[in-house]
């Protein structure tokens, strides 16, 4: 195996990027492929850390018997893993949780003299309440070799941090600013020194004001969410939106930007952003060919090759739908809202903002999909927006054939919920119902509850299928569901055996609506629906999991009520494939505020 394709190798340098799901899957992947190494474990782990799942990260470290290696990383890891937990524990117990945390990398600084454990000890006590120890340790730390004439980014903000921790905010502002200084600095890394300087400020509010300038200089630059007219080829016209995009970026900086590939806009912005070495994240509506036919070559034959282009130079590509273009223009405003998601989840593993870039002509005419409706939604958010009018452009364009849309059904983008209890099978005649007054009859009655914002339901033996208006209120829906059922009558569980208990899947997408002529009633259908199915048998019981398109669609709900935590890319039932999926869960508002960024 060639050493830079080695999955030990990729995974250090997606977290490096900032790019954590990814590395997390890489790790995973090799694992499930027969590759046993624990720095596997330790890079799933840590990347789980990253995205704010300590509990899922410690649960590795603990079956994966990480705390018995040797390797200093990972036994630094222990430390790291103490510290996530004690944000998440209130009064007198964070304090311990700290002081263990401090204790886990003192001793492996003892013992290897290295300064990451050796400032990390001196930070967890400044946290726990035991100052002169981290300050005496911190003049240690400034007094390592290393660290009195650092070279590196990790030398420089450990230099700052040991100053923090010392109270001198002027002498720590002046080691920080040599990382402006420094070349390939990575996201991954700035974020890591972001959220200890951020928690600093907030468990030790006497260091307030000495973190507080050292924020702006680490915060990773912002992530962006594109979009813009499509027009038809035009040297001129090109030329002058070019200058313009091309300011945008000096003013924005980005170094992600997430959008789809249409011709004028869209490409101009891609074009850009990677002549400037940004990672290009391409979210395409619908199927890549039926995209081409009908958001490419209508502009003219030399968009094609300037889709090919970026396409290949792209980090990754991913589809809001992998179903063909049928006629409903409202799938391009799907695909908007998946990559608006995308873009957001990614600037809030990252702390830092998200910023749309839009290329819309003054009095612009709104339609069922397009970038005025784009626009008009990220403001909703209240995040940044920058626009370009780009003047005379020629909006002419010669897409396909009208595709016809038969009269008898109609489309929609709808919350899909599927649920069933494991263990019904080996329910027995007598205890059927019990099952039907306890598990049916709770299901009933939240689905009650949510009437108005349920458009179709449906059960059969253990199974809920139903459909739901907006993802907030599917994601509401299914968690009830899950607490509701979270206390089962003995008799039930004795019978359904001991990991009985609802499995939840959700997901959101476009579907059919239609009259079933068989029920008599209407009904809603389609891949979308089928995909949905094949979640449930594969989630967890009393787990809800949710797909990466829902996940993305409740990122862009003006309320941010829900956490959704990556999973792993996960195989479906039945031979479907693999999808992206997260664990939904309500918001917590100690985490969110670990992760969310300040802006």
């Amino acid at each position: 195996m060639d050493a830079a394709a080695h999955p030990l190798v990729l995974a250090r340098e997606a977290r490096t990027n900032g790019d954590f799901l990814a590395a997390y899957d890489i790790a995973m992947t090799a694992k499930a492929e027969g590759l046993a190494h624990p720095k596997l474990d330790y890079f799933a782990a840590l990347a789980l850390a990253d995205m704010g799942e300590t509990e899922r990260a410690a649960e590795l470290y603990e079956s994966a018997g990480l705390g018995d290696e040797q390797d200093s990383d990972i036994r630094a890891l222990d430390g790291r893993l103490k510290k996530e937990l004690a944000l998440r524990t209130p009064g007198r117990e964070q304090a311990r949780l700290f002081a263990e945390s401090s204790q886990a990398y003192r001793a492996l600084y003892d013992e290897t003299r290295d300064y990451f454990p050796g400032i990390n000890a001196a930070t967890m006590a400044l946290l726990a309440g035991n100052e002169q120890e981290a300050k005496a340790l911190a003049r240690e730390i400034l007094a390592h070799p290393e660290i009195a004439e650092p070279d590196g980014y990790y030398a420089i903000v450990t230099a700052a941090e040991a100053h923090i921790v010392l109270d001198d905010g002027l002498a720590a502002l002046k080691a920080m600013r040599q990382v402006a200084d420094l070349e390939g600095v990575q996201a991954g890394q700035s974020v890591s020194t972001l959220r200890q300087m951020r928690l600093i400020q907030r468990i030790v509010p006497e260091r307030e004001e000495a973190v507080a300038p050292l924020l702006d200089l680490l915060r990773p630059a912002p992530v962006l969410y594109y979009s813009g007219h499509m027009f038809v080829e035009d040297a001129a016209a090109e030329a002058r939106l070019a200058r313009d995009i091309s300011e945008a970026f000096d003013e924005i900086r980005p170094d992600f930007a997430y959008g789809a590939l249409a011709c004028g806009a869209d490409i101009m912005i891609a074009e850009e952003a990677l002549n400037r070495g940004c990672e290009l994240n391409l979210v395409f509506p619908f199927d890549d060919e039926d995209f081409i036919a009908q958001s490419v070559l209508p502009g003219g034959p030399g968009w094609l090759d300037r889709f090919n282009r970026c396409r290949e130079q792209a980090k990754r590509e991913s589809f809001a739908t992998d179903s063909e273009y049928i006629g409903d223009p409202k799938l391009f405003t799907y695909g908007s809202h998946i990559a608006m998601g995308l873009a957001r989840m990614r600037a809030r593993h990252l702390h830092t903002e998200a910023v749309q870039l839009a290329v819309l002509q003054k009095d612009s005419e709104k339609k069922a999909a397009g970038t005025l409706r784009d626009v008009e939604k990220w403001q909703s958010f209240g995040q940044r927006v920058k626009i370009i009018d780009p003047g005379p452009i020629n909006r002419n364009l010669h897409p396909p054939p009208d595709i016809a849309v038969s009269e008898e059904v109609s489309r929609g983008a709808f919350s899909l919920i599927f649920a069933d209890f494991a263990g019904f099978s080996s329910l027995n005649e007598s205890i059927l119902p019990l099952f039907n007054r306890t598990v049916l009859g709770r299901m009933g009655r939240v689905l009650d509850e949510h009437a108005d914002k349920i458009l179709y339901r449906n059960s059969w033996g253990d199974a809920l299928y139903a459909v739901v208006t907006e993802p907030e209120h599917a994601a509401s829906i299914a968690l009830e569901l899950q607490q509701r059922l979270g206390d089962l009558p003995q008799e039930l569980r004795d019978c359904a055996g001991a990991h009985c208990g609802m499995r939840v899947g959700v997901h959101h997408g476009p579907i059919y609506r239609a009259f079933d002529a068989v029920m008599q009633r209407e009904t809603f259908f389609g891949t979308e629906v089928t995909r949905t199915a094949r979640i449930e048998p594969v989630t967890p019981t009393g787990e809800v999991y949710v797909t990466e398109a829902f996940a993305a669609m409740l990122a862009v709900q003006t309320e941010q009520l829900f956490a959704c935590q990556y999973v792993g890319q996960v195989q479906l039932a039945k031979g479907y494939g693999a999808l992206a999926m997260y664990k939904l869960d309500r918001r917590d508002d100690v985490l969110e505020e670990q992760v969310a960024p300040r802006v």
